[in-house]
């Protein structure tokens, strides 16, 4: 039997051997990829000095800076490029099949074997599906990115302009703290001179006392928003005590901004991104019920039996009776309508948004303007005050009430600021900003 297996095993031809070896060299080989953190901190601080060597950052710097080390940006990267790989590779055939039986004739020096070669024909085109669901996903994944570098630069100009309005708060209060200390200097002699009562004290003590408090809590409130900067950024926390963000807020109103068409809002990354996945379910449904009809195997076969040799072919493909991959097709359909509603209803509230945050960005520019015809009013009320009290007509303590309506004034224009710069930020960055095209 050996012997007939040794000759028979010589007549197989080289490339055989060679064919083995490109299919082995074909597989993956797996890599390891170990993690250490001790490096991984060194590299990060170190690139987080090289990238954040000036002291002062401007806003477009801070842009520029988040857009290459914000770790959210990078993930949303890293699974654009895996769904690139994925449908580079998408597509391919299934891989052939082959048998070999060997069967030796008892009490005869006989060996009989029979071997085939099988091919499944794509008739159904599911490679060509799958191929174009790995394109969907990368698409989706592509505007999951826009996406993402969209909600970065909102959340970076929110925090920045949270942290402008913040150090021009707190120099107001400082500019107030100074005041306050003349003022209540002032008042201690009017009340040893007996010109003034003892209340008027009280009074001044409180207010000395309530901006000594808003100035420490203004003074964390800065720390806090400046380390929430740093890690927009996505620097180092090293970096956060050498950094000095210029802001250089006013008391100027900014210009409305105009919040986007329901036309405009199809071209919204998250629209666009939910539209890709939503043709993703669409060729899947199309997937599972291509499934139900039978691929096509084909193949040569080989036989040798009693010393006859005999080579044909084998045709094969299974018979949908009564399965037909319904329940798969019956999944698919469920995640399709699913996909439909959410969809739809994604858009339906990107507009409601729209439209709220463009009634509130009104009102609040309202407010803004109300607060600064006041403080333009205890402006000027202060000024005249000022110059009767040079001249003797007017009282040190209703100076001083008039500053205290200007700098309650100036706070309040601040506090509507605030959430005006940050609807604004939202309003900005639904549908469009500075970036790459596709």
């Amino acid at each position: 039997m050996f012997t007939h297996l040794f000759h028979y095993m010589k007549s197989i031809p080289f490339y055989s051997g060679l064919g083995l070896l490109a299919l082995l060299a074909s597989c993956s080989v797996y890599k390891n990829a170990p993690i250490d953190l001790n490096a991984e901190e060194a590299a990060w601080r170190q690139e987080s000095g090289a990238i954040g060597r000036n002291t002062a950052v401007t806003q477009v710097q801070a842009r520029q800076i988040g857009l290459i080390l914000n770790p959210d940006l990078n993930k949303a990267r890293l699974k654009l490029a895996s769904s690139k790989e994925a449908a580079k590779q998408a597509g391919w055939w299934n891989d052939p099949s082959f048998s070999w039986d060997i069967e030796q004739v008892l009490q005869e020096n006989t060996l009989n074997m029979s071997g085939s070669l099988g091919f499944t024909i794509p008739v159904t085109g599911l490679p060509a599906l799958e191929k174009k669901v790995a394109e969907q996903y990368k698409e989706a994944d592509f505007w999951m990115l826009r996406q993402a570098e969209l909600d970065f630069l909102r959340s970076l100009d929110q925090a920045w302009s949270k942290l402008a309005v913040t150090q021009r708060r707190k120099s107001v209060i400082q500019d107030r703290l100074a005041v306050l200390k003349k003022e209540n200097g002032m008042i201690e002699k009017l009340i040893g001179a007996g010109e003034v009562e003892f209340s008027s004290r009280q009074v001044a003590s409180q207010r000395m006392n309530d901006a000594i408090r808003e100035f420490q809590n203004v003074t964390e409130a800065e720390l806090e928003q400046q380390m929430e900067l740093v890690k927009l950024m996505g620097m180092h926390p090293s970096s956060a005590p050498r950094l000095r963000f210029l802001t250089g807020q006013g008391f100027s109103l900014p210009a409305a901004v105009a919040a986007p068409s329901p036309a405009a809002l199809m071209e919204s990354p998250k629209v666009k991104a939910q539209m890709a996945t939503y043709a993703t379910t669409e060729t899947l449904l199309k997937t599972e019920i291509r499934r139900q009809y039978p691929e096509l195997e084909l193949g040569p076969s080989f036989t040798r039996d009693d010393e006859e040799k005999e080579v044909g072919g084998e045709i094969g493909f299974n018979i949908p009776l009564w399965n037909r991959n319904r329940k798969a097709i019956a999944e698919a359909r469920g995640v399709r309508n699913t996909a439909r509603l959410e969809t739809v209803q994604l858009w339906k509230t990107e507009l409601f948004n729209a439209r709220q945050l463009e009634a509130t960005q009104q009102m609040v520019i309202r407010h803004c303007r109300t607060e600064l015809q006041r403080m333009e009013s205890f402006s000027s009320s202060v000024q005249t005050m000022e110059k009767l009290h040079g001249i003797g007509e007017a009282s040190l303590l209703e100076l001083a009430e008039n500053r205290h309506q200007l700098y309650e004034s100036r706070l309040a224009f601040l506090d509507s600021l605030d959430k005006l710069l940050g609807i604004q930020a939202q309003l900005r960055y639904i549908t469009h900003a500075n970036l790459q095209s596709k």
